[in-house]
């Protein structure tokens, strides 16, 4: 016969081996406490020492803790010593209570009189031993120290930490090797502008209308015609207006004429001296934090970073997404710590 038939045959034979032996037990155990017994009853025969009733039930107590813990074996064969797995069924542990042998992946044990919580099982990839989100073993293979809390550290001066490399999969000795660099980018405020556009009149002459636009951005005031464009706005239109206005013992009329303007689709119509300030579009304020550097962009603008080109493709409360101009991948920026605050 061979090895491995052997082998098998003797796996498939423990569980009625260890019944086997099980029930041996139990009936010498029987054998030698019905000869106990006996013999008790002629002690107390003969010295009158105990009444016969109590000393069987203190026998009757431990023979049922022996069936007892027998049965429960049966359920659980005995883990041999080793690391062969040959002769038993699953591999198995000591419980951390009663210290029975029950299956290596039991969260509680599964002897009725125990049911102690094992210790949950820690794979050697995932152990922390400075619980600073970093694996030792990742730790380990990058050079840093397990057992210091260095998260927060730049071990290659790329200006992302460990953890950041850690997140991203990247190597955190190599200056060359780091997250995007988008990833760096954090929104301090969105929202809609004033737009900083004044309609101060129109001036007409025998053969043309100039219009004035006030830029309080700039300070610089220019005469643009229907048609040229300003600040991205396109002069579309003007619509010629006067309006009663009653001051506190008279009243005039006073020119409340439209300036229309149109960007991206949208239309704004701006009322000449009005200097409210109409909403503006919708812009982001951003932070680069390689260089603290800040910049203001709207939709559709386009943000460099080094070699690497990325599209504002919208701006929604205080959300920015942008989106990478070669891979066309869109990445929602996180906002800034103790922006707004």
């Amino acid at each position: 016969m061979k090895k491995d038939e052997i082998i098998n045959l003797v796996r498939a034979s423990y569980d009625k081996l260890v019944l086997i032996v099980v029930l041996a037990v139990i009936i010498v155990s029987l054998l030698i406490l019905i000869l106990s017994v006996g013999r008790e009853k002629k002690s107390l025969a003969d010295n009158q020492w105990e009444p016969p009733l109590i000393r069987q039930e203190k026998q009757g107590d431990k023979l049922a803790a022996v069936v007892c813990d027998a049965i429960e074996t049966v359920g659980a064969p005995f883990q041999l010593s080793g690391t062969t797995r040959m002769v038993v069924a699953e591999l198995r542990v000591n419980c951390v209570k009663c210290g029975r042998p029950i299956p290596a992946n039991a969260e509680t044990c599964p002897f009725g009189n125990c049911r102690a919580q094992q210790p949950k099982i820690v794979s050697p990839g995932a152990r922390d031993s400075d619980f600073d989100s970093l694996p030792d073993e990742w730790e380990n293979r990058y050079g840093l120290n397990p057992n210091i809390d260095d998260a927060a550290q730049d071990a290659d001066n790329d200006k992302f930490t460990n953890l950041e490399e850690f997140k991203a999969g990247t190597n955190p000795g190599d200056p060359a090797g780091h997250p995007p660099l988008v990833s760096k980018l954090r929104v301090l405020k969105a929202g809609r502008i004033p737009l900083p556009l004044i309609f101060g009149g129109a001036q007409k002459s025998k053969n043309d209308t100039l219009f004035l636009i006030k830029n309080k951005r700039t300070g610089r005031d220019l005469y643009l015609h229907i048609g040229e464009t300003v600040d991205g706005y396109k002069i579309t239109g003007y619509e010629p207006k006067m309006a009663k206005v009653n001051k506190v013992t008279f009243e005039i009329e006073e020119d409340v004429s439209v300036l229309k303007l149109s960007k991206d689709g949208k239309i704004l119509e701006l009322t000449v001296g009005d200097k409210s300030g109409k909403e503006g579009e919708l812009t982001a304020s951003l932070i680069y934090l390689v260089d603290n550097a800040k910049m203001l962009v709207k939709k559709d603008d386009i943000i460099s970073l080094k070699n690497n080109k990325y599209k504002v493709v919208d701006i929604a409360g205080q959300n920015v997404i942008v989106a990478d101009m070669q891979s066309g991948e869109e990445i929602a920026l996180e906002p800034f710590e103790g922006a707004g605050k």
